[in-house]
């Protein structure tokens, strides 16, 4: 870009000023060197400022998000060089800095939620801008957080884009799902694909790092809860103080109804596995202790652990907790 290239050339010109000028040898205190160089380059600078602010204040949509990268980086190289020079506008300097970091929120949230052919592992649009912008933030880092410091803005906005993207997410899930189940798994694979971006060095900080850990243990917690908690209660409690057949009927009912609609919901493959242990973790054991207790206490219906294992045919099948682990263990589509 023409204005890239102006801005950056301009910029090393003022520097080649200031340097031109303290290299004089004046015997002259040095306010004279500083009221030179602010008459020779003040207006130049300010000029730089005006189309910074102009860049920063434009409407940016995620279509265009490399070239509002590679202007923004520009931007960021020209304010910390301006900021270098002592110049006394230092918090309109900041301030410019601050709208950058509101234009890529804005970028964020003004996605859309229009995505033809979306599944449950569809990567969101402001998932893949989250990514470039906190690759945008790594190398610039070190320039834009004492600008951002000078002005007393937050000095990292990460966190702040990555409470948007979030946002985004969410309101995208609720638009394109029915399930509630279906929502968290969205959101689950988006999550997923950013936090595999972890392996760029720095491209996520510790503390970023720290909040995805956490944010996927809750999803998926949020995910077993509407979708296999409510499972539990046949095996639990009173359930299991009055032991029951029917009981055990009616879990597997309504167990292999969830597996049938899941089966096919797409789920990224590391994730995939971490969600299938977590499943396996939540329901097989109380599975299993439910049926030990009903081999070890038969009822006068069905007296013997046989008809348990092989039940009549006009009852329903009956599996072991390792059976019902396999089961789990396929969801998912493959």
């Amino acid at each position: 870009m023409i204005w890239v290239t102006k801005l950056k050339t301009t910029t090393k010109l003022v520097h080649l000023s200031k340097q031109e000028i303290y290299e004089q040898n004046w015997e002259s205190c040095e306010e004279l060197k500083e009221e030179c160089f602010a008459e020779v380059a003040g207006q130049c600078l300010q000029q730089l400022l005006v189309v910074a602010c102009s860049f920063s204040d434009a409407r940016w949509s995620d279509g265009h998000i490399s070239q509002q990268l590679t202007v923004f980086d520009a931007i960021v190289d020209v304010l910390f060089n301006i900021q270098d020079l002592h110049f006394n506008r230092s918090g309109e300097i900041a301030g410019i800095a601050n709208k950058m970091v509101n234009a890529f929120e804005g970028v964020i949230l003004g996605t859309s939620n229009d995505i033809h052919g979306s599944n449950e592992s569809t990567i969101h649009p402001a998932t893949d801008v989250l990514i470039q912008v906190l690759d945008f933030f790594r190398r610039n880092r070190d320039m834009v957080q004492p600008i951002l410091e000078s002005g007393g803005y937050n000095t990292d906005p990460c966190f702040d884009m990555f409470n948007y993207w979030l946002s985004k997410l969410k309101e995208s899930a609720e638009i394109m799902f029915v399930e509630k189940g279906q929502r968290y798994i969205f959101i689950l694979n988006n999550i997923y694909f950013v936090f595999q971006e972890k392996c760029r060095p720095g491209l996520l900080l510790p503390n970023v790092v720290g909040n995805f850990d956490s944010l996927i243990r809750q999803y998926i917690k949020s995910y077993l809860d509407e979708c296999w908690v409510a499972l539990l209660i046949y095996l639990d409690g009173e359930y299991l103080k009055k032991l029951r057949r029917a009981s055990l009927d009616k879990f597997t009912e309504e167990f292999f109804s969830i597996c049938d609609r899941q089966m096919t919901w797409k789920v990224r493959t590391e994730l995939k596995m971490e969600m299938r242990k977590e499943i396996v973790k939540l329901i097989v054991p109380k599975y299993g202790n439910f049926f030990k207790a009903l081999l070890a206490n038969p009822s006068p219906r069905w007296p013997s652990r046989f008809k348990v294992m092989w039940p009549a045919k006009s009852q329903k099948p009956v599996y072991t907790d390792r059976q019902l682990e396999q089961i789990i263990m396929e969801l998912f589509e493959r």
